[in-house]
């Protein structure tokens, strides 16, 4: 923390008297709910606030932390210097992860000092003592806020530094090779729809476009692989034209009247070759660079997670599809690393590592979180769902065969902890219930799934 603000904190706090301290903290407690129905008030009826905060549990939440908040900061015994910068800092760094706008939360300051001032001039004091509350209920908040609008700035600079990284991550696997894979997803959905309308299943809805692996791919990984890129948009806009209104009329015809099959067939196989130019062009007006991946394991590094959870929370806004986050360790590995050395320990995180990135989808993320611990993030997947793929991943890794140098092999186990998407807006909150399930798992014997509390 910059030195002058240290000082004038310092200087704010060794100015104002016990009686002075003591009556800003009365007025947080004489009035605290009224201060939660005010601060509640404000987060739904503010636009920008209510689009973010959302639902009902993630106000209450918000309100809470506020006040929580609120007492520390007028509290003489929890401002004590370095609680006070720690607070504000962890606040600013929590803001920039969920996306909260600068500007509301100096708004929002400005409102909380505005009511602290009403209430400071009912109070039965001193003219001077009533100038002294002010002064310090003011500087209090206006260094609180400079605090944490620094970490705010800090927190955003790296999450766009890492956004970038990613991206350029992305752009360093084989293009070449991504192209032909998504064209061939296309033609795979082309062929897929045709044949589930001849089956005539005893559904009439056909697949959409935007489930299928190219739907996935171009909702979760292609806007980072091809930031800014118009022509995204207008595949996006291609493919709902095709889910909302091609696909409906296919379902609408005749099961007998070839020519209507064969217009309505033909309408969709139009758009997608639109969508197979535009994804040629997009690619081909990037080149390749230096690949990004952890050198062992060939997953994911960890410093992209940020990037991919902060998307997927967004994604939740205007979707309910949900995913989940699967955290991973590799049991008694220390023990493997002591009794077999690192060539085997390497082998075995290795041969995990491709266990893992064989059972999930294309589409799914799978990161190198830790020395032993990997990190899964399954997008577009239910709670029962994630703990069907975790017990499939412990499983495939339970039938591991890991080669020693004297002939013998020796197998491997993990324990697993599944955390659901539960309406979070800070993905720490999703890691730290997976890392609790974790725990569990080992604490009941390792080699197994623990699905992770809600809170």
């Amino acid at each position: 923390m910059p030195e002058r603000i240290a000082r004038e904190w310092k200087s704010l706090v060794e100015q104002t008297s016990t009686e002075t301290h003591r009556i800003v903290y009365s007025i947080v407690h004489d009035y605290e709910d009224e201060l939660k129905q005010r601060y509640r008030a404000y987060l739904e009826g503010d636009p920008d606030l209510a689009s973010l905060v959302g639902e009902d549990a993630n106000v209450t939440a918000f309100t809470d932390r506020f006040l929580e908040w609120m007492k520390k900061l007028v509290d003489p015994d929890a401002t004590s210097g370095e609680i006070f910068f720690s607070e504000q800092d962890s606040l600013g760094d929590m803001m920039a992860r969920i996306g909260f706008p600068p500007h509301a939360v100096s708004r929002s300051i400005r409102k909380i000092k505005l009511w602290f001032l009403r209430h400071l001039a009912e109070t039965d004091v001193s003219r001077r003592q009533l100038v002294d509350a002010m002064t310090f209920v003011i500087g209090l908040f206006d260094i609180a806020l400079e605090v944490r609008e620094a970490s705010y700035q800090k927190g955003i600079a790296s999450n766009a530094r890492v956004n970038e990284a990613y991206r350029l991550h992305l752009l360093g696997q084989n293009l070449g090779m991504e192209r032909e894979r998504q064209r061939a997803a296309l033609m795979e959905w082309g062929h897929g729809i045709l044949a589930a309308f001849y089956q005539n299943a005893a559904s009439s809805e056909l697949p959409r476009l935007w489930k299928s692996e190219f739907g996935l791919w171009l909702n979760h990984k292609a806007h980072i692989l091809f930031e800014r890129q118009p022509k995204l948009e207008l595949i996006k806009q291609l493919v709902n034209r095709i889910d909302n209104k091609l696909v409906p009329a296919l379902e609408r015809v005749s099961f007998g009247d070839r020519s209507q099959i064969s217009d309505a067939a033909g309408r969709i196989e139009e758009e997608l070759s639109a969508i197979k130019f535009l994804l040629n062009s997009i690619f081909e007006a990037h080149i390749e660079v230096e690949s990004g991946r952890d050198p062992l394991t060939q997953l994911l590094t960890r410093r992209f997670m940020p990037s991919v959870m902060m998307r997927e929370i967004q994604l939740q806004k205007t979707s309910s599809a949900g995913f989940c986050t699967l955290l991973l360790d590799i049991d008694h590995f220390k023990n493997i690393n002591d009794t077999h050395g690192h060539k085997v320990g390497d082998l075995a995180l290795r041969s995990v590592a491709a266990a893992i990135t064989e059972a999930v989808r294309q589409t799914d993320f799978v990161f190198r979180y830790g020395g032993e611990e990997m990190l899964i993030v399954l997008v577009e997947c239910d709670e029962a769902m994630g703990l069907q793929v975790a017990e499939k991943i412990r499983s495939e890794i339970a039938k591991l065969s890991i080669p020693l140098a004297d002939g013998g092999k020796f197998a491997v186990t993990v324990s697993i902890g599944v955390a659901a998407f539960k309406g979070e807006l800070d993905y720490e909150g999703i890691l730290a219930r997976a890392d609790k399930a974790v725990y569990e798992a080992k604490e009941r014997g390792r080699n197994r799934v623990t699905l992770a509390p809600e809170s």
